[in-house]
C-alpha cells in the first residue's frame, strides 16, 4: 500500500469518526498548533499536559509557538520523567483538579504517548473539556481511540471518555523518539492480526458481529503494513509516517464502531496482566506495544495449537460435563 492510500484512508476515516477532525502528521509539525489551536478554540487557556521528558522535547516549543501566535498558555502540568509515569486513576484525578482550578474553562493538550494521553483524557472528559494530543512518539493507536485504558485500584480496565478533537504530529519528533517506542507501535499494530481472528470467532458465535466498514479500515490495510519490520529501524520519514498512520486509523475505527472490539481483544489480556503486575525490564516499564506484541505471539500461538487439532470426533457435551 502506499503513502498516498494510507493518506486517503485516513481523511475517510476523519469524515466517519464521532470527534477527532483534525490531524497534522509532518515534519516540523508543531508548528501548526500555531494557527490549528487558536483557531479552534480563540481565545481559551492551554493546558499543557507532559512529562519532563515529553515536555523538553516538544512541550516548550508548543508552548513558544502558541504565546506567538496570541494564545493565553497557564502553567504546565509536568510530571517526573523516571520513574515512567503508571496510567492510575489517582493521576486523572489530580489532573482534572488542576483543570478546574483554572477558574475557566481551558484547553488540555496533551504532549507525550501512551499514559500522558489517557491521562489527559478522561481527566479532560471528567472535567467537561476538548482536548488536543500532540503525539511524541509512533507507539500506540490510543491517539485517536475513544476511551482510556487507566489502572484503577490495581485492576487495568477502559474508562468511557471523548477521543481528542485534533492530534498534531511531528515527524521530526516521531523518528528521534527512542528505537524501542516505535517498536511498541508496530506491536501495538501486529495485535490487530489476532484481534481480528477473535472478532471473527465473535461474529460466527453471534457474539459481536463483524463491521464491514471498520473492519476494512484496520484490516485491509494491515498486511502491508506490518510487512517488512525491519524498515522501521531506519526512521527514515516515510516508514515512520506509514507506521504511525496506520495506528491512527486503527484509533478512529474505534471511534466510529465505538468499541475496542476492531482493535482489542485476547492479545490486550496479557498486555493488561502485565501491566497491572508492573512489568519491568532492566529497572523500566515495559510499554504496552510490547506486551501487546508478545501477547500477539501466544494468540496467534493458541490458535495454530487450535487449528492443528481434528475436532470432527469432538464431543462438546461431554466436555462441558467433565469440566472441573
Amino acid at each position: 500500500m502506499t503513502m498516498q492510500m494510507n493518506r486517503s484512508l485516513v481523511d475517510a476515516a476523519l469524515a466517519e469518526a464521532s470527534t477527532t477532525r483534525h490531524l497534522v502528521v509532518e515534519p516540523g509539525g508543531l508548528a501548526a498548533s500555531g494557527t490549528l489551536v487558536p483557531g479552534l478554540f480563540p481565545g481559551r487557556p492551554v493546558v499543557i499536559v507532559a512529562d519532563e521528558t515529553t515536555f523538553a522535547i516538544a512541550g516548550e516549543e508548543v508552548i513558544s509557538v502558541l504565546r506567538e501566535a496570541g494564545q493565553p498558555v497557564l502553567e504546565p502540568i509536568v510530571f517526573a520523567g523516571l520513574p515512567a509515569l503508571r496510567p492510575d486513576t489517582r493521576h486523572v484525578a489530580a489532573i482534572r483538579g488542576w483543570f478546574e482550578d483554572a477558574g475557566e474553562p481551558v484547553l488540555p493538550v496533551a504532549v507525550g504517548s501512551g499514559s500522558i494521553n489517557d491521562l489527559t483524557k478522561r481527566a479532560a472528559h471528567e472535567a467537561g473539556l476538548p482536548y488536543v494530543a500532540v503525539a511524541t512518539a509512533a507507539s500506540m493507536d490510543g491517539y485517536t481511540a475513544s476511551g482510556a485504558a487507566l489502572i484503577h485500584e490495581g485492576v487495568k480496565q477502559t474508562f468511557g471518555c471523548e477521543a481528542p478533537v485534533a492530534v498534531i504530529a511531528d515527524l521530526d519528533v516521531l523518528r528521534a523518539a527512542p528505537a524501542a517506542m516505535t517498536a511498541a507501535g508496530y506491536g501495538d499494530l501486529v495485535g490487530k492480526v489476532t484481534a481480528g481472528a477473535d472478532w471473527l470467532v465473535a461474529d460466527a458465535l453471534g457474539i459481536e458481529p463483524v463491521l464491514p466498514v471498520v473492519w476494512g479500515m484496520v484490516q485491509g490495510p494491515l498486511p502491508a503494513m506490518i510487512a517488512d519490520p525491519a524498515r522501521f529501524q531506519a526512521r527514515d520519514a516515510a516508514s515512520i509516517e506509514q507506521l504511525f498512520l496506520g495506528l491512527i486509523v486503527t484509533g478512529l475505527a474505534i471511534q466510529v464502531s465505538g468499541s475496542t472490539r476492531c482493535a482489542s481483544s485476547g492479545e490486550h489480556q496479557f498486555s493488561h496482566l502485565w501491566e497491572m503486575r508492573g512489568l519491568e525490564h532492566n529497572g523500566e516499564l515495559v510499554s504496552h506495544g510490547v506486551k501487546v506484541g508478545f501477547g500477539s505471539i501466544f494468540a496467534a500461538a493458541l490458535y495454530e495449537r487450535f487449528l492443528a487439532r481434528d475436532w470432527t470426533g469432538f464431543d462438546i457435551e461431554a466436555a462441558v460435563v467433565a469440566y472441573p
